[in-house]
This record gives C-alpha cells, structure tokens and sequence, in this order.
C-alpha cells in the first residue's frame, strides 16, 4: 500500500521526495476521477449542444464594479486558512507524516492564519479596484453549456466533502469529533468518509445551480451521471492504493478455481502498510510510519467497486445516444450507482444501522426504487410528448 505519492515514489522507485507526503494517494485519485469527469462531461455536453438539446445561455456582468464585500470575505476565509494550515508545515516536525490529518483537524497557527486573512482580503481588494470605472456598466455575455462545468466540478468537490462529513458524523460522531479536535487520522472512522453524503450533497447543490442559471435541469443531469460513476471508480482506485479502512469483511476462503490465473491479492488481501494503521505490526517495513498489515486477509472491495463502476460507466457511455427522452439516463445512474453499492455491502466493513442494514445499503434500496420509478416516469413522459407533438 501507498498512503501518499511519497509512499510510492519511495516503495516502487527508492526515492525519497520528502514533501510528496502532503499528497495522499486517495487524493490524489479523487482529483483524477473530477478532471475525468469533467472532460467527458464536457463533451457530453458539446454534443447536446450540437444536437439543439441544450442552448447557449446569456448572462449579464457588470464591469467596473469593483470587488464585492462578500468576495473580499471569502477571500479573507481562505487566506486565514491557508495561513493557519500552510505555515506550521515549515515551522513545526513531523507534521508531512500525517498531513491530510493535520489538514483536518482543528490546529494550526493562528497568527499566520489572521495575517495570510488580512493580506489575501486586501489583494483581492487591490486586484478588482484596478478595473473599478466611476460609472460600471453592464455587459451581456454568451455562455454555452460546457462553460459552466467549471462551476459544476468546484461544487462537487465542495458538496462532496461537505456531504461526506456530514453522512461520517451520522455514523460515528464521536470519532470524528475526535478526529478533529487532536491531530487525528481521518481515515481512523471506520469506512472512511462516506461516498454517498458527497454524492448526494454535490447533486442537490449543482441541482441548484442549474435551477437559478435558468438551465435545462435533466439535461445537465443526463449528461453528467455516467462521468460519475466514473469518478467514482477513480476514486476506489486510491481507496485500494492508500487501504483506507474501504475494504470488506474478513475472506479466509480458498480462491475459486475460476480465478486461478488472477493475483492472489484480487481474491483476498492483507492490505500491508495501509493508511490507518490497522491490523499487526510488519517486521522490517520499508514504511515505518505505515507499518501494519490486516491480521486476515480481506475481501478487496474498492478494487472490485472500481471493476463495476467502469463497466456500468462503460454502459450508459455506450448507450446514452440511444436514449432519446430527457431523464432517462440519469435514472439509469441512479439505478446503477445503487446497485452496484448494494451488491459490495454484503462483504463490504461498515456501520450497521439495524435489522443488519448499513446506512449504505438503506439509501441503496432507496435509489434502485428511484431509479426504476425515474425510467418508468420519464418514458411515459416522453413518449406523450413525441405523440403530442406529431
């Protein structure tokens, strides 16, 4: 396992890149799977435009306006925090050992925190009063739909962390507290931060967003489900590298006879030097800040989650020129999304929330009726629409 960029540098070439610490490895991944979610959606996108499905949009700016308080605040936020967070790394040992723990806890340096505020509010004051004019006028610009996936992604990685936190806390409140309040581990609560949370959070937030621009809400929708479940994939890939706790139950079965040419580590793996720390200590590891592997090897769910997402990526890629009623398609994600995670919840580590039900497999059951609904609702829709119009 490689719990950061370093880790891999360090285990796969012998190199030792010291700073490549403050990047983990499912980060990093999670960064992957939103720029490839972004491109394909993007050329989702251009094609519906080109098929008359969506149309350019119109917006009005002002210009010489100068910066707006609430622009100047936000600024001043993120300069406190990365104050706070950025220099105490070159201040303070040790801290590159657990960075992204570091990252979310509540420590850091105050000081720097309030000067990086005040100096990125005033910059940002600075910047726009340079193009400030005694009378603003207003300009209409052109904005064609594969323009506002900039906005879409940077909601998505807001919402999806957000979510996240919020479906983790649900599960294990007192862990994450915990988590927070001392320079601990994130990947500690068991599963990790939960997917769904994001998921959910990032598609009302951008549901949002297409509703006050006045854009064609299932449209957008249709067009970037299946990049999530791309994403998504992308995302179990550094669950797999890093072994963030996303693995699944105890698997002390012998391999089946059908998987004889595969890896050993595809059927059941030990997930050595992972990320949490869990399981004994490995005798003369290579990592001696990652040093334990699993007691029993395991299920390796996030390899096996990526496998699907690609394949029902792979799907609804390969058939969404053949749906022709909007809605259709993202029903189709939604169906799929809930049950592929149904399917891994049964060998799969988490937090049961009754009646031996996880929190995953509830909203699972949820999306697979609505997603089944969706389909059915929209085609009805659809095919009195095409009835009414010849």
């Amino acid at each position: 396992m490689y719990p950061t960029l370093h880790h891999l540098f360090k285990g796969a070439f012998g190199i030792e890149i010291e700073f490549l610490k403050m990047i983990p490895m499912l980060g990093l991944w999670i960064g992957i799977g939103f720029i490839a979610a972004n491109w394909f959606g993007s050329r989702e996108l251009k094609r519906r435009e080109a098929l008359g499905w969506i149309k350019s949009s119109k917006k009005t700016i002002v210009v010489g306006k100068g910066a707006p308080p609430l622009d100047i605040f936000i600024n001043g936020v993120l300069g406190f925090i990365i104050g706070m967070k950025l220099i105490p790394l070159f201040t303070v040992d040790g801290l590159f050992n657990d960075f992204v723990g570091f990252l979310m806890s509540s420590q850091g340096n105050i000081g720097a925190g309030i000067v990086g505020g005040i100096l990125m509010a005033y910059w940002k004051y600075r910047e726009a009063n340079k193009e400030k004019l005694e009378t603003p006028t207003e300009k209409v610009i052109e904005v064609r739909p594969h323009e506002h996936m900039g906005n879409v992604t940077l909601i998505g990685i807001v919402g999806g962390i957000g979510g996240a936190l919020i479906f983790a806390f649900l599960e294990q409140p007192g862990k994450l507290w915990s988590a927070f309040m001392a320079s601990g581990n994130i990947g500690d609560l068991n599963g990790g931060l939960t997917v769904y949370g994001g998921v959910i959070l990032a598609v009302f937030g951008n549901i949002y967003y297409f509703w006050k621009n006045k854009l064609p809400i299932m449209q957008f929708l249709d067009a970037l489900g299946p990049t999530v479940l791309l994403a998504y994939g992308l995302g179990r890939v550094g669950c797999q590298f890093a072994g963030d706790g996303d693995w699944g139950i105890d698997n002390l079965n012998e391999k089946p006879n059908w998987m004889a040419f595969l890896p050993d580590w595809m059927w059941a793996y030990d997930y050595p030097n992972n990320i949490n720390n869990e399981g004994i200590e490995i005798v003369n590891s290579i990592f001696p800040d990652y040093n334990h592997k699993l007691v029993n090897p395991v299920y390796p769910t996030p390899f096996y989650e990526t496998i699907m997402s690609f394949i029902l990526f792979a799907i609804m890629w390969g058939v969404r020129k053949m749906i022709k009623f909007s809605g259709i398609l993202f029903s189709l994600y939604v169906f799929f999304t809930g049950a592929e995670r149904l399917l891994i919840e049964r060998i799969r580590v988490n937090v049961e929330y009754g009646n031996g039900l996880t929190q995953a497999e509830i909203i699972s059951m949820i999306l697979i009726g609505l997603g089944i609904a969706g389909m059915v609702f929209f085609y009805i829709k659809g095919k009195k629409k095409a009835q009414t119009t010849y």
